[in-house]
């Protein structure tokens, strides 16, 4: 399930904006299905500008289809939704799953040789996916999080259960993304901290304002280690 209120309060969004049937059309070309849980998202609010602001990866919306070549020559056993930002990994849909409603994610490393190699799996689903990146790419300064912490944060694990009573732990992680797991925490909707769960847990976070930020940082500017 999509949150959508969360998204349009996190995003700072007013209307969505949806891609036409005749867009819907041009994104999945190539595919004879959809899921439907990413068909609703693309009808509802896939052309919706503020997702795709400022974002530290690459979102693979009708404007990125139309421009990439590269999309058109390696989109044969996938279906491709996000471009890591010096494209050495996507996030995508197997084709065979496409006839899916809410089919899972994996993350995939295109080879020198042109194949691709399967990395592991980034969500059990598209809803969660979208869900857990969404938040993730507002903790690296999309859309209106625009104010951030400018250093990563080393966590240890008493760290993180302080960070799980000050702020609150969303339900939504990224998996196989430079980390077993990605966790996200928020302070209300004014600010975003993503914590990458490896050995030594590292993260950070970004606010949409200078005030949210200061605040953000006399609440866990103590825990971890800079």
């Amino acid at each position: 399930m999509i949150e959508y209120e969360l998204l349009q309060k996190l995003y700072s969004i007013d209307t969505f904006v949806g891609y036409s049937d005749a867009e819907i059309k041009e994104m999945s070309e190539g595919f004879d299905d959809v899921p439907a849980v990413l068909m609703d998202f693309w009808k509802k609010c896939g052309k919706t500008a503020e997702f795709y602001k400022g974002t530290n990866d690459y979102w693979i919306d009708l404007e990125f289809h139309r421009n990439s070549k590269w999309l058109k020559c390696e989109s044969k056993d996938y279906f491709y939704l996000l471009d890591e930002n010096q494209h050495c990994y996507q996030m995508a849909i197997r084709r065979e799953d496409m006839g899916l409603a809410d089919p899972a994610v994996y993350v995939v490393e295109p080879l020198q040789d042109g194949t691709v190699r399967e990395v592991g799996q980034a969500e059990e689903s598209v809803s969660k996916f979208l869900m857990g990146m969404f938040l993730y790419e507002a903790a690296l300064c999309a859309g209106p999080f625009e104010y951030y912490y400018e250093d990563f944060i080393w966590y240890s694990e008493a760290d993180i259960i302080k960070l799980e009573k000050l702020l609150t732990k969303q339900p939504y992680h990224i998996y196989n993304w430079y980390s077993d797991r990605i966790d996200i925490y928020t302070m209300n909707d004014e600010a975003v901290l993503y914590v990458m769960m490896t050995d030594e847990p590292q993260g950070t976070y970004a606010a949409r304002s200078e005030a949210a930020l200061q605040k953000m940082s006399e609440l866990i500017g103590d825990i971890g280690e800079s």
